[in-house]
């Protein structure tokens, strides 16, 4: 662990001196090696350098999104949130990622990706998981059940319109997620925890064509949350209106709360879309309470959503490098990081 924390220490370090010369940064780590890329084009270079299990690290700043991705990579940024990492930029992919076949076990995480996600239609990609990020869509069509999206997961971010399969997807899992409009097509899956805001849409259906599902412990603010759904366990959620408004046939519901509006649940929170300057901590967090009896939304289990957004790479806190060198042509550089617990 203290070889792995002071190596991203060094790479902090370099990170650091080039953003201050505002030249974003992205290190590759192989078999112990670390090969250094500068400049906005820098994720995609060290990608395509990049092999499967390999782990690229990105400054904050803004980076060119490769063409598409297609290894088993680990991919970690600063953050998405305004202030991550302490820094005056988050770590922002200028525009959507596509995610092809190859792409098994690759992880996200940490990232403003100023787009939507796209998951190759023809293709089985598996095991992907999304941690930390904001992003528009998530589109994973799939073709025939050859070109499944199995095990894929969504973890803690920022989502600002849909998460959409096609019915071929299985064991997925969305949690602790803020959702702005909802989810399509997903079989099989684990969607626990999340706050699904209806996109300013409040008579649009949030839960559309989810089958076999369990969905607990969500916070959900439409009227017409559930539509074309059946075969679901529906636990211990709280809904924006009174349980007449809602249709639950052919699931199974349980221990919902209901006529509960959203500015009676969260300690500060206006309309329908996510935003930054909002407190999703509850009012009162043992009012409502999920399946394990701690409190419903993104701040309940026993893994609740990380403040600010973090990635679970060490992070600088703080930082002061000198403006010139010394006589010796020293520079004094003197930097805090914080491991993270997750």
């Amino acid at each position: 662990m203290k070889k792995t924390i002071l190596s991203f220490l060094i790479l902090g370090i370099v990170c650091l001196i080039k953003v201050n010369a505002q030249n974003p940064v992205t290190t590759l780590q192989h078999n112990g090696t670390t090969q250094v890329y500068y400049g906005q084009s820098s994720f995609s270079d060290a990608l395509g350098a990049a092999v499967n299990g390999d782990t690229l690290v990105l400054s904050a700043g803004f980076f060119t999104a490769p063409t598409s991705i297609s290894k088993g990579v680990k991919v970690y940024g600063s953050g998405h949130f305004p202030d991550s990492a302490n820094v005056p930029k988050r770590t922002t992919i200028m525009s959507g990622l596509s995610i092809n076949a190859g792409a098994d076990s690759l992880r996200l995480e940490g990232l403003f990706i100023n787009g939507d996600i796209n998951y190759a239609v023809n293709n089985s990609i598996n095991y992907v998981s999304i941690i930390r990020c904001r992003l528009g869509n998530v589109i994973a069509y799939e073709a025939s059940v050859s070109a499944s999206k199995n095990y894929c997961s969504f973890e803690e971010c920022f989502i600002e319109h849909y998460i959409t399969f096609s019915n071929y997807g299985n064991n997925i899992l969305i949690k602790h997620c803020i959702i702005n409009s909802g989810l399509i097509n997903i079989s099989n899956a684990l969607i626990e925890g999340n706050i699904i805001l209806g996109n300013n849409h409040p008579n649009y259906f949030l839960i559309n064509y989810v089958y076999n599902s369990l969905i607990k412990n969500n916070i959900f603010s439409s009227q017409m949350t559930f539509y074309g759904n059946s075969g679901n366990y529906i636990s211990n959620n709280t809904f924006h209106y009174n349980s007449n408004n809602y249709d639950f046939t052919g699931n199974t519901s349980i221990n919902n709360y209901f006529g509960v509006p959203l500015s009676s649940i969260f300690v500060n929170q206006t309309g329908n879309t996510i935003d930054y300057s909002h407190n999703y901590h509850l009012q009162n967090p043992s009012q409502y309470l999920g399946t394990d009896g701690t409190q419903v939304g993104i701040y309940g289990g026993t893994t609740p959503f990380k403040e600010k957004g973090a990635a679970s790479n060490p992070q600088i806190t703080n930082r002061n490098i000198a403006t010139q060198t010394d006589v010796n042509g020293n520079l004094q550089i003197n930097v805090s990081v914080k491991a993270q617990d997750r």
